[in-house]
């Protein structure tokens, strides 16, 4: 069953073993398989969202936008995420979680670019709102044309 451990006790389990291969079944049930595709429908599902809304808050094409969703394109820029992460109004710690589940940067507040937008999702702001706050700030933008 996936997700019965934390991070940190999968991190002791890599460290306190002399072969890989005493844990290697145990790690592959708690690892991440999924596609960006099946996460994304599953979060639609689960926060009972519908596509245009999430698509207008995250500020991408809609050509783009789908192709994440049906499969054809799976591995967006950290951007992209953040921006996902708008669309679907996450919190800070579901946009970090969200982040790290596809292997990308969490937001980290010592980047003055990332502290912006860290700022934006604890005050629940919109993806327009902080992009008006990095461009205030000298910061590039979220959204790309």
């Amino acid at each position: 069953m996936k997700g019965n451990m934390t991070s940190d006790e999968l991190l002791d389990m890599l460290k306190s073993i002399s072969s890989y291969d005493e844990v290697q079944e145990e790690l592959k049930s708690e690892q991440i398989t999924e596609s960006l595709a099946e996460y994304l429908n599953t979060l639609v599902a689960k926060r009972k969202a519908k596509l245009p809304d999430v698509m207008r808050r995250s500020g991408l094409k809609k050509a783009y936008f789908y192709s994440l969703f049906n499969g054809t394109r799976d591995n967006p820029s950290r951007d992209v995420l953040i921006q996902l992460g708008f669309g679907f109004e996450m919190s800070f710690d579901e946009v970090q979680e969200f982040l790290m589940h596809r292997g990308a940067a969490q937001l980290y507040p010592r980047i003055p670019r990332d502290a912006i937008i860290i700022y934006c999702f604890q005050r629940g702001m919109s993806l327009m709102d902080c992009d008006v706050l990095l461009m205030e700030n000298f910061e590039p933008l979220l959204m790309k044309d």
